[in-house]
């Protein structure tokens, strides 16, 4: 994506908190506001789910402006902390709020999540006073298209195996679980692996088409004790014979727990010359572990309009 090729040099000119030059007039005593993160909800007039499972988020940043001037991007708080943010202007002013992710799970890869909506007020700062602001509800963009969305909450089967060095279907290696480990409503993906000779590949049995190409995000919660690979499955052309091409590979993540990831597809997609491709899952277990699993839910492709 273009903004995530300059955010470095975003966050270069926004690291830290900003001097007296950024503002005009002679102010020196600030403002200031205190943010308190943000919270995911449905847009009542726009792609509504059963329940609210699948509004996972990691929203790790803030991007904030001050009547439209970029003023930086700042970290969220942990529990404990506390992110207060100094304003050098006085009276009725515009301040918006953009949440921030990790794409890919990166943090050279900051970016503010354009398929999520600004939070905006209109605050009447006062120099050395604090403005405390609630947790800010924010949902998607009502201009997101979702290529594809599985939640796994009923019993079809989205997913095949397959061996793609052979070119022939395997023995099924994963299921739907309703068991402990499901975090997000009642069912999650789950596919196992005993030893590190375990190779074979699964799909999404949708393939996802687009003329977009500006940009594709693939969102997912997982929680695993063996490394697994995303990437997409395709032909560069109609001629071209299929191949697997991968968007990355995501540790294990046991101690952890469910994560949330942000993985950017669009320029992996275009080393498929933006042809109609497929989502695969390959595990990798590396340490021969005997009860190797990989749980995934909420997968959601998305994309602007085309």
């Amino acid at each position: 994506m273009k903004r995530v090729l300059n955010v470095i040099l975003l966050l270069a000119v926004a690291c830290g908190l900003v001097s007296c030059d950024d503002f005009e007039g002679e102010q020196t005593v600030p403002a200031y506001i205190k943010i308190n993160g943000f919270e995911l909800v449905a847009n009542p007039n726009y792609y509504v789910e059963q329940g609210e499972e699948w509004l996972t988020n990691n929203i790790t940043d803030v991007w904030v402006y001050v009547d439209q001037m970029f003023l930086g991007a700042y970290s969220l708080p942990q529990e404990g902390e506390e992110l207060v943010i100094p304003i050098l202007k006085e009276g009725k002013h515009t301040i918006e709020l953009q949440p921030g992710i990790k794409y890919n799970g990166m943090a050279a890869t900051r970016e503010y999540y354009r398929f999520y909506t600004t939070a905006i007020d209109t605050l009447n700062l006062v120099a050395g006073e604090v403005i405390e602001l609630d947790k800010k509800e924010i949902m998607y963009n009502s201009s997101a298209t979702f290529a594809m969305t599985y939640f796994f909450e009923d019993a079809f089967s989205h997913f095949i195996n397959y061996q793609a060095t052979e070119n022939s279907q395997q023995p099924n290696n994963f299921t739907l679980i309703t068991n402990d480990s499901v975090r997000y409503g009642n069912n999650c993906l789950a596919f196992y692996s005993n030893s590190s000779t375990d190779n074979y590949v699964i799909l999404t049995r949708d393939s996802i088409k687009c003329s977009n190409t500006y940009a594709m995000i693939l969102e997912l919660d997982y929680h695993s004790n063996i490394a697994f690979e995303v990437g997409i499955y395709g032909k560069p052309s109609s001629a071209a014979a299929y191949k697997n091409i991968s968007c990355m590979r995501l540790r294990a993540n046991e101690e952890k727990g469910w994560q949330k990831m942000y993985i950017i597809l669009g320029k992996v997609w275009g080393q498929m010359n933006f042809q109609p491709f497929q989502i695969y899952f390959q595990p990798f277990n590396t340490q021969n572990k005997s009860n190797g699993y990989v749980h995934i839910d909420n997968i959601k492709a998305i994309h602007f309009p085309e």
